[in-house]
């Protein structure tokens, strides 16, 4: 990820704002408390151990590796269904991409902008008796910039066709069979049998590439009707006080409190596989240098089937799987340009959609006091671009410049805003490691280690609710094929 401050700052300074209990929570014990100060510094001030791990630190029945989304929401899920687990973040925050970091004072998000009132991360809190805080704007959540205007599609008329509109389409092909979606046809194309007008090719564009980082070109037609007739888009959305990672402190804070570990500043460098070619542990680094060889019964990845082939090494799957796995790899890309200003300069309270630019597909306004993201006095925005290709290479400078273009057109007074941050969000840290309709399965050929994130999403999904949705289909499995045994 590029950055134009220097003022990234760990997050354990950042305000914390803890979602509600709804029911009484098994007391701490000491030593977890300890373990928890040395593990989790997005809680706590950190500190390291200098004495030897003990049996309590390194048996698991579950481990996760890393804190993004999907391993958050299963660390937490599997610790809810009496799993002892240990959840690996090697960077020093949880939430990956959907995360937020300090920079010159202004809390700026990693990636995600938005959680769903009603989606699978609220069902997550809701499953382990916590209550999910967030803010949600009183005037419509999202509009649609065209033609200098800000027109509300959460609700009213426009609501109304742009959630019939697909179904019009979709009836369309059922009476004339000739204009359905051929198998593999992108959007683009099947688009184009109704009609060749940029100005609708541009706002599917900037639709899609608002909710998956992708052009028309490179979306499946049958992922995109099925994703707007199955009322899994524009769903109500609220935004978390404090940013993106307070969605996943409470969630962390549950492993830990109910016999679990977090270990930030951590890596896993390699699964360990025992004679009956399961996953029986891993080595990690710690942040103090050391290497500790810790056992779990079950393994769940968030790192991306990639990654998750590179740690368990090509030759403990069937051949042939690594090399698929490698040809199928082609994460897609976002930039975003975070900038401030101490006058107002949108008045959309949650998040616009662009109609006509050159690059811009959305930008989200964090100036609601409620939402403590910026110094006093100042309001706080993002703008978001899909870069042409929107996977594989392409030209940073020049995608960087045509963002800052539309910026400058679609936010009077741009000129005299403050840049806080450039991120172009790409390659091994990218916007989706996989476009909706390639995913990979959730299972890998080794019965215990599964994959969970952006790369596994459930069929024609996308988001945050997709990944934290594949770690609650990944623990249902788990509870299933590998439940506890305390004997």
């Amino acid at each position: 990820m590029i950055s134009t401050t220097k003022g990234k700052q760990l997050l354990c300074a950042l305000p914390k704002f803890h979602a509600r209990q709804s029911h009484t929570k098994p007391a701490l014990h000491p030593v977890q408390a300890r373990r928890f100060t040395k593990t989790c510094s997005f809680a706590y001030p950190a500190t390291h151990s200098t004495t030897a791990p003990t049996t309590s630190d390194t048996e698991f029945d579950a481990l996760v590796v890393g804190a993004g989304a999907g391993g958050v929401t299963a660390a937490s899920l599997l610790a809810n269904k009496g799993y002892r687990t240990l959840l690996v973040e090697a960077k020093d925050c949880i939430g990956g991409r959907a995360s937020t970091r300090l920079v010159d004072g202004f809390l700026v998000n990693t990636g995600a902008l938005v959680i769903e009132l009603d989606g699978a991360v609220a069902k997550t809190y809701k499953d382990v008796g916590l209550s999910l805080r967030l803010y949600e704007p009183s005037r419509a959540s999202t509009v649609l910039r065209f033609g200098g205007r800000d027109i509300n599609i959460t609700d009213s008329l426009v609501g109304a066709i742009r959630n019939i509109t697909p179904t019009v389409f979709a009836s369309i092909s059922r009476v004339l069979p000739w204009l359905r979606p051929k198998k593999g046809e992108s959007t683009r194309s099947w688009l184009n049998n109704f009609t060749r007008s940029q100005t609708i090719h541009g706002v599917v564009n900037n639709i899609l590439g608002a909710m998956f980082a992708v052009r028309a070109d490179h979306m499946p037609s049958e992922v995109f009707l099925h994703y707007f007739l199955k009322d899994t888009s524009f769903k109500k959305i609220g935004m978390p006080p404090g940013g993106t990672i307070e969605v996943w402190k409470p969630l962390a804070d549950y492993v830990n409190k109910t016999g679990g570990q977090v270990w930030l500043n951590s890596t896993v460098s390699k699964l360990i596989f025992g004679s009956d070619g399961l996953v029986a542990g891993a080595l990690v680094q710690r942040a103090d240098g050391s290497e500790i060889q810790i056992s779990s019964k079950v393994t769940v990845s968030n790192v991306g089937p990639l990654e998750t082939v590179r740690l368990a090494s090509p030759t403990n799957f069937p051949a042939g799987y690594a090399e698929m796995i490698e040809r199928w790899a082609d994460p897609a890309a976002i930039i975003t340009v975070h900038f401030a200003s101490q006058t107002p300069l949108a008045m959309f309270p949650c998040l616009a959609i662009f109609g006509k630019s050159r690059r811009m597909v959305y930008a989200g306004n964090f100036s609601a006091p409620e939402l403590q993201r910026a110094p006093e006095g100042w309001h706080l925005y993002c703008g978001a671009s899909v870069p042409i290709p929107s996977q594989g290479d392409f030209d940073v400078e020049k995608e960087k410049a045509l963002l800052l273009e539309d910026l400058h057109d679609h936010f009077p007074g741009f000129d005299k805003a403050k840049i806080v941050a450039i991120d172009v969000t790409a390659n091994s840290w990218p916007a989706q490691r996989a476009v909706s309709g390639f995913d990979q399965p959730q299972t890998t050929p080794v019965a215990n280690l599964f994959n969970v994130g952006d790369g596994v999403k459930p069929w024609a999904s996308g988001g945050t609710a997709a990944c934290s949705q594949s770690a609650r289909i990944v623990v249902e499995k788990i509870v299933e094929i590998f439940p506890l045994s305390r004997e």
